[in-house]
């Protein structure tokens, strides 16, 4: 099968829903030839070109064409030097045009232009001018009444839950922003979003940009900038808020802002989530005569109690982590158990690599049976030189191949992968006399536990997740 990629999505990203449809397909072996018009159309981050080429794409028998560039994996004279500096060109093009990108956008917000893709609450785009912002009628006498309950001293909780009830629409329901993570539950008024509401001066008449800052163009990720970087320019449309109510409210924010004394540092902090909404689990102490008990406790509930988005997932700390701990030393144990878990994995290995070769043998010896019937019908001038050499050319590079990966799978069934390290770090976990954080991080990726109180342990190592799923009923 031949897939010719065509997205029109920037090469500057590899997460592609083409491209990852593509790989999909790879793995279920649906696809044994990736073409394209050149290199810049597969990708233009050369560590991830060099990666799919050289690594990837050999492994699962794949050829890759680049028909403007000449390159063909499934021929030798294909360059890998060439590879590299065609890739390293397509990956400078888009680090230059991201320079000059930014520079233009960083041009723009001295001017104090709108550079949002959504316009902020209350406000609209200009139709005469989309880096322009003008009131929005309906909305706008919202957020004075916002900014009004905040200055009467009422708390960002208290006006949440009186939006909630009222059944006020959402910022984004208004914005038409209504995109949220899979799985994620949507969140409705809550103190986070009337505190960003108060704290925005965009209200002022202020544009405000650079808030936030992409790492690099290699990646999705984007930094929150502090006040100082950011580019204010004020007097850009008209505002809302006047800057005598402005300020009382952000007086009136900072005194009730609370000053934390303590913070807490426990064995499962940022390893345990909750099953239901997805969001991590803190902890708050509870203070009983001369001693403190600290419970878990759901963040989405707690930004939101009000709106029963989710439940308290409250269970006692102390508990909980000897319970888990405790399932943990278990399950080193069971793996550790060689003749049951270590052989049968092992053996499992070493069945697929045997399979795997019998496969490339047997398309050997098929590929040898049309190269004899390919001379016999060249002897009876069925073809002429031309085609002769181009179909045996395509057979013995077939031939090559399968010659070369049975080596590979041979290597490796002489020396399996190695299961020492795991052992290793099964063996530390059970024999240290106290668990650190370190001790959890080399085995555990994530932990789940739900209302019920059933906990689910994901490893990092696949080995570890294979055999038993890890749960329990009834913490306390």
């Amino acid at each position: 099968m031949i897939l010719m990629l065509m997205t029109g999505v920037s090469g500057a990203t590899f997460d592609r829903p083409d491209f990852n449809r593509m790989i999909e397909d790879i793995e279920k072996k649906k696809i044994n030839l990736v073409l394209t018009k050149d290199l810049s159309r597969f990708g233009r981050l050369s560590s991830k070109i060099s990666y799919y080429l050289e690594e990837f794409f050999i492994e699962k028998g794949i050829r890759f064409i680049a028909v403007t560039d000449d390159i063909d994996t499934g021929h030798i004279e294909t360059s890998e030097e060439m590879v590299q500096f065609k890739s390293f060109f397509n990956e400078w093009y888009v680090r230059d045009t991201s320079r000059k990108v930014r520079n233009g956008k960083k041009t723009r917000a001295k001017e104090g232009k709108v550079m949002t893709t959504y316009p902020t609450y209350g406000y609209k785009k200009d139709p005469q001018d989309y880096n322009h912002y003008i009131i929005d009628s309906d909305i706008a006498p919202i957020v004075r009444e916002i900014f009004l309950m905040a200055k009467e001293g009422k708390s960002c909780t208290q006006i949440a839950k009186e939006m909630s009830n009222r059944k006020v629409l959402l910022p984004s329901e208004i914005i038409g922003n209504n995109h949220i993570r899979e799985g994620a539950i949507k969140r409705g008024w809550n103190r986070n979003t009337i505190n960003r509401i108060l704290r925005n001066v965009t209200y002022l008449g202020w544009v405000s940009n650079g808030n936030t800052k992409k790492v690099n163009y290699k990646s999705k990720k984007t930094l929150v900038m502090p006040k100082e970087s950011r580019i204010i320019v004020k007097n850009k449309h008209t505002p809302i808020i006047d800057e005598d109510t402005f300020e009382i409210v952000q007086d009136m924010i900072k005194t009730r802002k609370g000053v934390r004394t303590k913070t807490y540092d426990w064995l499962l902090k940022g390893l345990i989530y909750c099953r239901e909404c997805g969001k991590k689990l803190s902890v708050v102490p509870q203070i009983r005569k001369n001693k403190t008990l600290f419970y878990f406790r759901c963040n989405t509930y707690a930004c939101n109690a009000h709106l029963k988005l989710c439940t308290p997932h409250s269970s006692n700390l102390e508990k909980t982590t000897n319970i888990i701990i405790d399932m943990i030393k278990q399950k080193c144990k069971d793996i550790l158990d060689e003749d049951r878990y270590m052989k049968l994995a092992q053996n499992r290995e070493a069945l697929n690599l045997r399979n795997e070769i019998t496969i490339l043998q047997k398309n050997i010896i098929d590929i040898n049976r049309r190269v004899d019937k390919l001379y016999e019908d060249k002897y009876k001038g069925v073809f002429d030189d031309d085609d002769f050499i181009r179909l045996y050319m395509n057979l013995k590079n077939d031939r090559v191949f399968s010659e070369e990966r049975i080596e590979q799978l041979r290597k490796r069934e002489q020396k399996q992968e190695s299961t020492d390290e795991i052992k290793k770090v099964l063996k530390e976990f059970l024999e240290c006399e106290e668990i650190t954080k370190s001790h959890l991080i080399s085995l555990v990726e994530k932990i789940e536990i739900n209302e019920q109180k059933k906990i689910t342990i994901q490893y990092k190592y696949g080995l570890l997740n294979q055999i038993i799923k890890d749960s329990l009923e009834d913490v306390i």
